[in-house]
């Protein structure tokens, strides 16, 4: 994704998978973490959040990753500062908000 604040797209290798890749969540007091369940639009990309309020954003890439079930695309944030943050579809344009709770992980599946 593009962004104005000098971000540029990022992309994944085609077909990559993180199916052994570890994922350290570091949740506790005044943390938590944050997993998005995106929709094939965003294979291969990367997804941005910021606080709200701020224009200050994040990004974490969007992988398959296996289950139980099969594989399914995620993008995690790992440990953020507990509060509200925005999703971002592209450079303008946010695709909702959740709240980030300390000592939990929250999970918003995606359009």
């Amino acid at each position: 994704m593009s962004t104005a604040h000098g971000h540029h797209t990022h992309e994944a290798p085609l077909g990559a998978t993180a199916s052994c890749a570890s994922v350290a969540l570091d949740v506790g007091p005044g943390r938590g973490a944050l997993v998005l369940y995106p929709g094939e639009r965003f294979r291969d990309h990367e997804i941005e959040i910021s606080r709200a309020g701020s224009e200050h954003r994040v990004h974490t890439g969007v992988h398959d990753r296996l289950a139980a079930n099969g594989a399914r695309l995620t993008a995690i944030f790992g440990s953020l500062a507990a509060g509200e943050y925005v999703i971002w579809e592209d450079a303008t344009t946010p695709a909702g908000t959740t709240t980030v709770h300390e000592q939990a992980v929250a999970e918003v599946q995606m359009r």
